[in-house]
C-alpha cells in the first residue's frame, strides 16, 4: 500500500514537471516592429506600429502594456487586452461616433472602415456600415481580433483612441464628452512637451515581450 502511494506521488510530480516544461517551451513570435508618432488629419495624434518582417502576430494572444510619463512626472500604466472596452473616436456622418480597440489595422483593401458605429449607419454614398452591437461581431482589424502580418500597419489614429491606448481614459465605452475632452487635452499637452511613453507588447502564452521600447511623443 505504501509503495502504491509513493508511486502515485512520483507520477503526479513527474506529470506536473512535464506540464510546466511544455508551457515553458511556448515560443513568442519573432518580429521587427517599427513604432512612430505623428499628427494625421484634423489634428489627431497617432501612434503607428509597422510590422517590418518576421512571424505573424495573433493579437488575441497579446497585451499592450504602456507607461506614460506626464509633464508633472506622474506615470500612468495601462494594459490593453484583447477584450478591453472599445474607445470612441471621431464623429462620422450624422454625428454618429465610431469605435475601435486600437491599435487597429488600416489596410484599405482589407478594412475599408477599421472603426465601426454602435449601430448600422447608411452613409451619403448609400453604403451601409454594420454596427457592432447589431451585428454582434467585432471588426477583424481591431486589436484582439487581427493577425498582424509582415507589411501590416496598425494605428491608434484618432485622439480618442490614442488617449485610451496610453491610459488617459478611465471609462472609454460608450464615452463621456467631458472625460474624453479632458483626456485629449492631456494627450496634446504630453505631445507638446515631448513626454516619454514606454510600450511593451506581451505575448501572454510565453510570457515574453515581442516589443519593448520607449518613445518620445511628438507630432
Amino acid at each position: 500500500m505504501l509503495m502504491l502511494v509513493v508511486t502515485i506521488i512520483i507520477a503526479a510530480v513527474v506529470s506536473g514537471f512535464a506540464g510546466g516544461l511544455a508551457a515553458s517551451q511556448e515560443k513568442a513570435p519573432q518580429a521587427s516592429i517599427a513604432v512612430s508618432t505623428g499628427t494625421v488629419s484634423d489634428g489627431n495624434f497617432d501612434i503607428k506600429f509597422e510590422h517590418k518582417g518576421g512571424d505573424p502576430i495573433r493579437t488575441k494572444d497579446c497585451e499592450f502594456i504602456t507607461f506614460l510619463t506626464l509633464p508633472n512626472g506622474t506615470v500612468i500604466k495601462h494594459v490593453q487586452t484583447p477584450t478591453s472596452p472599445l474607445a470612441r473616436g471621431s464623429q462620422g456622418p450624422g454625428g454618429v461616433y465610431f469605435y475601435s480597440r486600437g491599435p487597429h489595422l488600416t489596410d484599405p483593401q482589407k478594412y475599408a472602415y477599421p472603426c465601426n458605429p454602435q449601430n448600422n449607419v447608411t452613409l451619403p454614398s448609400q453604403w451601409e456600415l454594420k454596427g457592432f452591437e447589431e451585428s454582434g461581431e467585432e471588426n477583424h482589424a481591431w486589436f484582439g481580433q487581427a493577425v498582424w502580418l509582415s507589411g501590416d500597419v496598425a494605428r491608434t489614429y484618432h485622439n480618442g483612441f490614442t488617449a485610451n491606448f496610453v491610459g488617459l481614459i478611465e471609462n472609454p465605452y460608450p464615452g463621456d464628452d467631458a472625460e474624453y475632452a479632458a483626456a485629449i487635452a492631456t494627450l496634446k499637452d504630453c505631445v507638446q512637451k515631448n513626454c516619454k511613453l514606454e510600450i511593451k507588447l506581451l505575448h501572454v502564452p510565453s510570457g515574453k515581450y515581442i516589443l519593448d521600447k520607449t518613445i518620445t511623443l511628438q507630432g
